[in-house]
């Protein structure tokens, strides 16, 4: 059994890679054949002729474009909806086999120990059993929309040959529950939900640096939240082991925040009068891509977009009415708890008393090693994520429980609203034949577990909605963890939750444009809610080019999607070139700072030394804040997976420190800057007009077993010379304070609808749409470094047309059949 007093050993972070035994199994896993002969004879799917399938009440035709994509049509919606679960299976049954292996905790079971983290995170929080409970407790109605779905899924995977990856790790893909598309999405809800891995730093900082350094590097905004102070806890002792795991499922399922930028405008701001719509989620460079294009018709609707697999719906899209799509709403759905724990941890102070906590047992099986026993504890907050603590005080004495008198010690418990047996995207599925903003509401506000912030717009207007069953507080009482000895002892605690019409929402505004970029939708310091916003400086520069570039167009809509320039790294040049006349680079003479536009292309040289020269006073600035130790002190933001808010709002952060005092900032702008052109010459080499950006920050679309010997390197592509950055509407940002690096962040996909009368749409994919492991790059992937777009059909005739547009190319039409059916 494993001892819960070592919890950090048991989350010990490493990076996935096969064992000798699983790399020696490949060959074998290959049926003997080499490599080569696996890259020329891939198993595929059937995407011709005929097939009978049980789940089908009537006869469905899949036509494949050009591009990929899925045009199906059915004659129901349910018809519909098992054709997607079908073709999603078709082309990324790896993917979805991956994603449900690790939202029920059970990678371990293939990929051995180096996945336990993920397995001892998702075990601990139990998604699989509340999941379970979830679809026990889903509506009548919602279990009846999700059915065909599921046996389309599962008509495939019976059908399906094995997957390259199943293969290796001698994986067998067994059929497809309700309950693995409810864990898989409040999984992905977890790992893109901030606040409670902030609240822990936040508590750190103040404990070892104290309040004013934290307000230095990370302002509060609002008066409640600057008087608020973290509970006692011995903070410095804390390493959450569900933040090294949570790192680790990062890494294993590419599911980091970046950021999102979504907007539209009616008619009165386009060149013909039709409304525009544009969104563009920026999630981790992965391979397979994280969404799945796809396009379904019948008698109910007529809608297409991007899906996520093994998920029930269409979440960026148009129909015949409507353009949706959304970004992170980043408000505060979990929150970090301090519990006070009893000695001998058996039960946690509550305002009423000392509590039971529930402890139980899980079993994880591990590839080629003993299974291991996992105790879990859990509060009526939530599950208890990290070691039991030192420091505790001595209970005072609160009734008759068991607990009191006795000493204790602290723990920090997991309170999250997508930890409740609820189906918390139930909406997705209706947005398909929504036809107005009235049901398009509805089907967001079905969305419990996704806090997300969607754009709209149809034929006459734009608005905003935020989905989620969101906690209600104020801003103070979510900056730093809660005291759980403080709060009420049931589920609810810390806040109710409030939904629907309650969250933040905009129709029809005056100017006729609205505009999300994970800024708040109203004066954070107004909100009733507590969230992570990011800097506005996306926001600001989209509203500026929404302006500048009127009327509109689908093309001013691609230049704005894919604009590189960065106004706060423009400004922040600006104050460099003042101090730097006698710095002169071949490459970066001071004048060339002052002209530079901010353009963070992947050819240029300005953008690499300015953003060089940030880093090194960013790094400056946070040892004067902080001390000698602020590496240690910030070394949990690189096991942060969702976000990392003191990233997020460093160039004005920085811009800030800079214009109160020029003069004391100019002699450390200058150092920042001199050591910016060494790291360049040391890294780089000493030619500086090789110092490009896109060496600066590559791009590798990275599979879940890139670390993988012998095929590892096979498997991502890459690294292709990549542009923008953080505050670029075309994002491509990273975790850290680092000159070359990766990038980390990045427009997964762009969509942009014009809602004519039928609506028109284009897209892109940072990937393709058919995950073949050994063939991961082709057309979409090129067109998409190249910022080029694809048309998005609904119309048949231009499906028919694009099926047949290669030279002696056979279309790919798939017609599927009922069993039982007769010719």
């Amino acid at each position: 059994m494993a001892d819960s007093s070592n919890l950090s050993d048991l989350f010990d972070l490493r990076a996935l890679s096969l064992t000798a035994r699983q790399a020696g199994g490949l060959v074998r896993a290959l049926g003997g054949a080499s490599l080569a002969a696996a890259l020329q004879r891939p198993a595929t799917h059937q995407r011709r002729g005929r097939a009978v399938v049980a789940g089908l009440t009537g006869e469905v035709e899949i036509l494949r474009d050009q591009w990929g994509v899925p045009h199906c049509f059915a004659e129901s919606a349910g018809d519909a909806l098992f054709a997607l679960g079908y073709v999603q299976a078709q082309d990324r049954l790896w993917q979805m086999q991956w994603s449900r292996r690790a939202a029920l905790g059970r990678l371990a079971e293939i990929a051995g120990p180096q996945a336990l983290p993920v397995d001892r995170l998702c075990r601990t929080l139990g998604i699989g059993r509340v999941s379970e409970q979830a679809w026990a407790e889903t509506s009548a109605a919602q279990q009846a929309q999700l059915r065909p779905y599921i046996a389309g899924i599962n008509a495939a995977i019976a059908r399906a040959p094995k997957p390259f990856e199943a293969q290796l790790l001698g994986d067998w893909v067994g059929p497809w529950q309700p309950a693995h598309s409810i864990a898989w999405g409040k999984l992905l809800s977890l790992l893109l939900a901030p606040a409670w891995e902030q609240q822990l730093i936040r508590a750190q900082i103040v404990e070892q640096a104290g309040l004013a350094a934290l307000a230095a590097i990370d302002p509060p905004i609002s008066p409640e939240a600057a008087a608020a102070v973290p509970p006692e806890a011995p903070y410095g002792e804390l390493n959450p082991p569900a933040q090294a795991a949570a790192r680790t499922a990062v890494n294993l399922l590419g599911l980091q925040t970046g950021a999102s930028n979504n907007w539209a405008v009616d008619g009165r701001h386009t060149a013909d009068g039709a409304p525009l719509f544009a969104c563009d989620p920026h999630l981790n460079p992965v391979a397979p891509a994280h969404t799945y294009f796809v396009h379904l018709h019948c008698p109910e609707f007529n809608a297409a977009g991007a899906s996520v697999p093994g998920l029930p719906g269409i979440v960026w899209g148009l129909n015949d009415h409507l353009a949706w799509g959304p970004t992170a709403a980043l408000m505060a759905m979990n929150a970090a708890v301090v519990e006070q724990i009893s000695a001998d941890g058996s039960q946690s102070l509550t305002p009423s008393g000392w509590t039971d906590v529930a402890e139980r047992e899980e079993v994880i099986k591990v590839a080629g090693y003993p299974a291991e026993t996992l105790p879990v504890r859990e509060t009526v907050h939530g599950p208890i994520v990290s070691e039991q603590l030192a420091g505790g005080l001595r209970a005072r004495r609160r009734g008759s429980g068991r607990g009191s008198g006795r000493g204790s010690a602290r723990a920090v418990s997991l309170h999250s609203r997508i930890l409740v047996p609820q189906h918390g995207g139930g909406g997705i599925a209706d947005l398909l034949a929504a036809s107005n903003w009235a049901e398009f509401s509805a089907a967001v506000g079905d969305m419990l577990d996704f806090n997300l912030c969607f754009a709209y717009a149809d034929r006459t207007q734009v608005g905003l909605r935020v989905s989620g069953a969101v906690p209600a507080g104020n801003m103070a009482r979510l900056r730093f963890p809660a005291a759980g000895w403080r709060l009420a002892a049931d589920r609810g605690a810390p806040t109710g939750a409030v939904s629907g019409d309650d969250l933040p929402h905009i129709v029809n505004p005056q100017g006729g444009f609205v505009v999300s970029a994970n800024a708040p939708l109203a004066p954070a310091a107004a909100s009733r809610f507590g969230a992570e916003y990011l800097d506005p400086a996306r926001t600001a520069r989209i509203r500026d080019q929404l302006s500048q570039l009127a009327p509109h167009t689908i093309e001013t809509f691609q230049q704005i999607q894919t604009d590189r320039v960065s106004v706060p790294l423009r400004e922040f040049a600006q104050e460099l070139a003042q101090l730097v006349e006698g710095e002169v680079t071949a490459a970066v003479p001071a004048a060339s700072l002052r002209e530079w536009n901010g353009e963070m292309g992947a050819g240029s040289v300005a953008a690499a030394v300015v953003a060089a020269a940030l880093v090194e006073y960013r790094r400056d600035e946070l040892q004067r804040i902080l001390g000698e130790e602020w590496r240690a002190l910030l070394a949990p933001l690189l096991a942060i997976p969702t976000l990392d808010i003191f990233a997020a709002h460093a160039t004005t952060w920085a811009l800030g420190r800079i214009r109160a005092d020029r003069a004391a900032a100019a002699p450390h702008l200058s150092a920042a800057y001199s050591r910016a052109l060494r790291v360049l010459r040391k890294r780089l080499g000493p030619d500086a007009a090789a110092w490009t950006w896109g060496r600066c920050r590559p791009l590798v679309l990275k599979h879940g077993l890139a670390d993988a010997p012998v095929v590892g390197g096979l498997l991502s592509p890459g690294p292709f010379p990549f542009g923008g950055e953080a505050d670029t509407v075309a994002q491509a940002g990273v975790i850290g304070l680092r000159h070359v690096a990766e990038a980390t962040a990045i427009p997964a996909l762009r969509l942009i609808v014009r809602l004519s009368d039928p609506p028109e749409a284009v897209f892109a994919l940072a990937g393709e749409q058919v995950h073949e492991a050994l063939r991961p790059t082709g057309p979409l992937t090129d067109a998409y470094l190249q910022d080029r777009y694809r048309p998005l059909l609904r119309d048949r005739e231009a499906i028919e047309a694009a099926a047949k547009a290669t030279p002696g190319r056979r279309a790919e039409r798939l017609r599927l059949r009922p069993l039982g059916s007769v010719d």
